[in-house]
């Protein structure tokens, strides 16, 4: 199996859209509003991951799909980290 580049994920308000968030699968590109909360976020880029990964499933299996990988990976106290934008990532030894 070839590895595929990952996606680029573009944070923009998406209201014209009225959508929380989009795939783009053949330029391999996620877009998230980010007025949604942390949570919300979470669920919404593994919803568009599994349309980019899987994307012949139907609407209904992607969203279980990312409700459920998204709820792992929460109960598991993954969260986004928003550094400032010249600030230093933690050293993880």
């Amino acid at each position: 199996m070839t590895k595929r580049k990952p996606a680029k994920v573009i944070w923009r308000k998406l209201g014209k859209e009225k959508a929380w968030g989009q795939a783009t699968i053949g330029e391999n590109l996620i877009e998230i509003d980010p007025r949604l909360g942390a949570k919300r976020q979470l669920e919404v880029l593994c919803h568009e991951q599994v349309h980019l990964t899987f994307p012949g499933m139907s609407e209904a299996d992607v969203d279980r799909a990312g409700k459920d990988l998204a709820a792992l990976l929460w109960s598991q106290d993954y969260r986004r980290v928003v550094l400032a934008p010249n600030a230093k990532p933690p050293r993880i030894s």
